[in-house]
């Protein structure tokens, strides 16, 4: 009986609609992309555009409210927004926790917030991340850097 339950429960929230929250034309994931990639644009532009493109993130609401799944080439997040002060539309300040994979694997997470208003979601915080990966799964060594997040889409508030 317990299966048949777990089954119809992850029926149901397969069933539940999953939408485009936005498109991060500058994601918030580990921060690097400012930091290490920008700086060097005049010495190597090509490579700073594959950075770009590599880092743009889709993220997708999920159907627990608040929660989202994001997906770019460099890496993938869940996480969670919690409203710090919300207007009638549901826009406004959210607090923001999410985990960082690459091909799954845990390297990071990141803390901070998110102001959402009309079409644009503007985020600012910290990445914590490692150099983990599958050939090499350590988290000894780790890099704090404030983020900066800009996404376009119809961002739409948590609970709307």
């Amino acid at each position: 009986m317990p299966l048949t339950l777990s089954l119809v429960a992850a029926g149901l929230t397969l069933a539940a609609p999953v939408r485009l929250d936005r498109v991060d034309v500058l994601s918030e994931d580990s921060g690097t992309f400012l930091h290490y990639e920008v700086p060097m644009a005049p010495a190597y532009p090509a490579m700073t555009g594959v950075r770009f493109v590599e880092q743009v993130k889709v993220v997708l609401s999920l159907p627990v409210s608040g929660l989202y799944a994001g997906a770019s080439i460099a890496s993938q997040s869940l996480s969670y927004e919690g409203p710090l002060w919300r207007s009638e539309e549901g826009r406004g300040l959210f607090w923001t926790a999410s985990v960082h994979t690459r091909l799954l694997l845990p390297y990071g997470a990141h803390a901070g917030v998110a102001w959402r208003f009309g079409f644009l979601r503007l985020g600012v915080g910290a990445s914590a991340s490692s150099e983990a990966t599958w050939a090499r799964p350590e988290w000894t060594e780790w890099k704090v850097l404030p983020t900066l997040a800009l996404g376009f889409g119809p961002n739409v508030a948590p609970g709307q």
